[in-house]
Order: C-alpha cells, then structure tokens, then sequence
C-alpha cells in the first residue's frame, strides 16, 4: 500500500485525549446525569460518550491551557469572551476555553435533531437558534457546575447563535427535497452525473457551500440506510435516545473509473478538500481518496478500480480509461451502479465500542465480519455484506462484454450481488488515520465474485 498527496502521517495523541477524558470525569463526578446518560448510550447505542462529544468548555486557569497547549492543541478561533481550542493532528472534541476563572464545565454533544432528544429523554428545554439553522444548542442538566448540551450542527463550526433569514427553513427544506428527488437511476449515467452536478451547485447557491455539503451527506445516509438492514436496526438504537447519526466517522462512495473525476469535482464544490491517497495497485486493483471538509465536520472516503501503473497518477483529478477486466470496486459498480448514483453509498462507519457493538448486534441476528483492524488505537469491523438484487439488464450487459462468467451471471440472477454495510469502528487516543494495509484484505473480500 502507497500513500500519496501530502503529510498525513497521522499518529496516537494519548495526552491530548486523555486532557478531554479527565474533563468528562470531572463532569460526571459533579452531574451525576452524564454519568447516568453515559451509562444508556453503552446499554442502548454500544458506544461511550466520548463518541457524541461536539466540544467542551472550561474555565481559564494558567495550568489548564499549559495542559491544553502541552497536548497540542492549537488556538483556531476567539471572541470577546473565550477562544476555541482544536487539536490538529487529532480527532477529538474543540475545547472552549473562557476567559473568566469560573468553575462550570460544559460537555456539548452532537445530536440530529435536539428536539427528539428532549422529547425521547423526557426533558424540557429551550432551544436556542431558528430551526434546520447551521447551529442551535439546548443546555439539556445543570448541576453543581457540570452542564451538558445538546448541539445541533449543519455545516458550521461556530460556537454562537447565528442569525438566519426569515423564509430560511423553506429554503432548506427545498434543497434537501432537491436532492432527494434527483433522477439517480437513469439508463444514461452520464446524463445522471451531469444533473447531479447541476443540483449540487443549485444547493450550493441556496444554502451556501458548508451547509449544502452537511445536507447532501443526511441525505445519502438515508438512502443508504434505506438499503441496509444493519443501519436500520443500529438506527432505531441511537434513536432511542433521539441522537440520531451524529457519530458518523466516515461515509465510503464506491465510482467507476469513468465518473470519479466527476465524483471528486462533487466533493471539491462541497468545500471538501483531498487527504491522503491510497495506492494499492497489483496488491489489490484499487486505489482510495480519502476527502475532508473539516468546517462541515465530514470524511469520505472514495474508492475505485486502479492498475499497477497508475500509482503515479493524480487520478482524483483527471479522466482515467477503462480497464479490460473489471476489479473489486468496478464490478460492484457495473452490478449496482455507482455510489452517488443508483447504489447509495457502499457502507457508513461510525464510532462504537466495537466488542460491545458486535454482541449487541448479534442479538437482533446482525453478523460481523471478521475485523481488518485490530490495534489498540483503531478497530474495524464490516458487517455481513447486505445482499441487492441485481437488474438482469447490467449482468447481461456485462456478459456481452466478457467481463462475467456465464456461472458467475447466473449466480448474480439467481442470488443477487453484496450490497451495502454498516462499519464498526473503535478509535482511541485521538487516532485520526485509517489502517493502510488492511483495508486491502477487507476490499477483497467484499468482492460480489467471492460471496
């Protein structure tokens, strides 16, 4: 496995997590309702409260920002009463920290939709920020200087209210029924493509480059998990305490070679910006771009078909030709279409604590697949693949073309072809990469061929 574009070595940051974590217990000592709140997201969700974490907040002390600074975090933004800490090299919740030496601590968590966390935990609470606006917060327990938020975030990185146009909510609404509505199915894909381009750039125009990004990946995981019976069983867990997805680490998109240009170009309008680049070439026949927009809190990662020879090719950018046999990552697409298009992204990852979520799983009849990751810093783990129907017309066409066998045809029309995943992932000390060499076994065995 080769690894290109940039520095993006990432390593373990144990200091800086654990400056967060001693925070969290500090709070939990004084509000005893995190600590109980903690307790129902490992009971009911398999995930631990550091996974929901949007940012906390703590009193300046000389001490606490040598602590702050020693663990690397950097200053990134400040106002007239605090500055907001962010550890680069990390992933790991912002740090407010206020100018005054005042003793409250704030742990804000991420949630979908505030509103059906107050109305499922039982709470009432005012709400501050207009709704669907690109940030609203409610302070949901106070309790001897410990408090705990719920922060809602579409695309934006602030940390106050922010004023939003009266007929905003109708806008949002619009856009979102935009690109829910595109013709994604379309015999045509590079018509299918080229609207999808153009109601990208409409949403862009609307709501602006941040927010549209926020909404177009909500709603590419409601199609995906349309299709995934792993995502709605996990789903309808963290919904039971009205959280929604906000512990979303990454979402995959699975392209043609023909159209990841284009797929990449989608991304860059959407304020994403390119990360490190996985080459693996005669290894396994593909090759990833992993893409970031950091202000939108959101990570892709974009997987085609690659040969040998490309591993010096900036094929993120630039139109790449067909191959003669169709990998792992084509043959996919050729059976179900491409991510962005008709198949819905290939599977969502999200943070859990990966024993806990592979029992509790197994219990509603969901089975892991053996784990490509295994450190103590980083464990991953696919669900068993979620299986479609295949459209006769695509396997015929692939007979045609000689990129099938007739026993690996009938098989498709008889059994259908893996679809989609749910990934169960686990990250500790603040550890911001992906596994490198590994995911090259996983790929393969995700590979219709091989069910």
């Amino acid at each position: 496995m080769t690894i290109a574009q940039g520095n993006f070595q990432w390593t373990c940051q144990p200091q800086a997590e654990q400056f967060i974590l001693n925070l969290i217990d500090r709070a939990q000592k004084l509000n005893p309702w995190i600590a109980e709140f903690e307790k129902s997201l490992l009971k009911h969700t398999s995930t631990r409260l550091l996974d929901w974490i949007d940012h906390v907040g703590v009193g300046f002390t000389a001490e606490i920002e040598n602590e702050l600074l020693d663990a690397g975090f950097i200053a990134e933004q400040a106002t007239a009463s605090f500055r907001v800490f962010n550890h680069p090299g990390a992933q790991l919740p912002r740090v407010i920290l206020k100018d005054q030496a005042i003793n409250m601590i704030d742990v804000a968590v991420s949630v979908d939709s505030i509103s059906d966390f107050l109305m499922v935990n039982h709470l009432t609470a005012p709400i501050e920020g207009a709704p669907l606006s690109v940030f609203r917060r409610s302070c949901v327990s106070i309790e001897n200087d410990a408090a705990l938020w719920a922060v809602e975030r579409r695309g934006s990185l602030t940390m106050e209210i922010v004023a939003t146009a009266a007929n905003h909510a109708d806008t949002y609404l619009l856009a979102k029924e935009k690109w829910k509505t595109r013709p994604r199915a379309l015999n045509d894909e590079d018509q299918a493509m080229e609207i999808t381009l153009s109601i990208a750039q409409d949403i862009i125009h609307m709501l602006g480059e941040d927010p549209a990004a926020s909404l177009i990946l909500e709603c590419e995981r409601e199609y995906w998990q349309a299709r995934n019976t792993a995502g709605q069983l996990q789903k309808n867990r963290q919904d039971r305490l009205g959280l929604g997805w906000a512990n979303h680490d990454h979402h995959t998109f699975r392209s043609s070679r023909r159209h990841f240009h284009h797929l990449v170009r989608l991304f860059e309008m959407l304020g994403f910006h390119c990360r490190e680049r996985y080459y693996a070439g005669q290894e396994a026949g593909w090759g990833a771009q992993i893409m970031e927009n950091p202000r939108a809190k959101l990570v892709l990662f974009l997987d085609v078909d690659l040969a040998p020879e490309e591993v010096c090719v900036d094929f993120a950018h630039h139109p790449i030709p067909e191959l003669e046999h169709l990998g792992t990552i084509g043959l996919w697409c050729a059976l179900h279409g491409d991510s962005i298009l008709k198949a819905g992204m290939h599977h969502l990852e999200a943070q859990f604590m990966f024993e806990d979520l592979k029992e509790d799983l197994s219990h509603l009849g969901i089975r892991m697949m053996d784990p490509f990751s295994s450190f103590p810093f980083l464990k991953q783990a696919f669900t068993a693949g979620e299986v479609w129907h295949v459209d006769p017309q695509r396997i015929e066409h692939l007979l045609v073309q000689n990129k099938l066998s007739d026993t690996q045809a009938e098989s498709f029309r008889h059994h259908g072809a893996i679809g989609s995943h749910l990934e169960n992932l686990q990250r500790r000390e603040g550890y911001k990469g992906f596994n490198q060499k590994n995911v090259s076994v996983i790929i393969k065995k995700t590979d219709p061929r091989h069910q």
